[in-house]
């Protein structure tokens, strides 16, 4: 577990898709989940770096990530959800400011993501009360197993690790050629 935890970790941080210790990820085993602790980097993480809780609210929550409520909604609304990775990749960031939709114009991205993925508007003052609530049921309810929640971040939950870092990469590397092409860095063919 600790090495999945560590290579995902490892490429968000050396792809600038979190900075020094921003970001989280966990993963769901059968009595709980594993997930990064509050404050504490993506980068090389150590076994002193996670910390397993239970679904339910405990003591334990303290020392983990202050966006746990998003991951254990996630996880009790979507069964077939086993990993989150919480993500502030820059181009999709800067890209939400300008959308309400990201379509990805690249091939391998427009397969990965046969349709827009969201942009969801939640006000930075309330991010607290309604995070937790607004970005689960979106995802539940979505065909996209991945969220943009606006100025923030991405939420992308998969079968493993790897299919969730798969998709937030992807979805980074679909914004920065939507940025470059709309800022005239790039031309567009048919």
């Amino acid at each position: 577990m600790i090495s999945e935890f560590r290579k995902t970790g490892d490429i968000l941080f050396l792809m600038g898709l979190v900075h020094y210790n921003s970001g989280n990820i966990s993963a769901r085993v059968s009595d709980g989940i594993w997930i990064t602790k509050t404050g504490k980097s993506l980068y090389n993480i150590r076994g002193k770096d996670i910390v397993k809780i239970g679904l339910e609210k405990d003591i334990r929550w303290n020392a983990a990530s202050s966006e746990t409520p998003i991951h254990i909604e996630i996880y009790k609304k979507i069964p077939e959800a086993k990993a989150i990775i919480h993500s502030h990749s820059p181009h999709t960031v800067a890209l939400s400011f300008l959308t309400e939709k990201i379509t990805p114009i690249d091939y391998e991205s427009s397969l990965r993501f046969p349709k827009p993925v969201d942009v969801l508007n939640i006000e930075y003052g309330k991010w607290k009360e309604k995070a937790h609530l607004s970005i689960p049921s979106y995802l539940e309810k979505s065909e996209n197993p991945i969220v943009v929640a606006r100025g923030h971040g991405v939420f992308a939950y998969g079968g493993s690790l790897f299919e969730a870092l798969e998709r937030v990469c992807c979805l980074e590397f679909a914004s920065k050629i939507l940025l470059e092409v709309n800022s005239g860095g790039g031309s567009r063919k048919t």
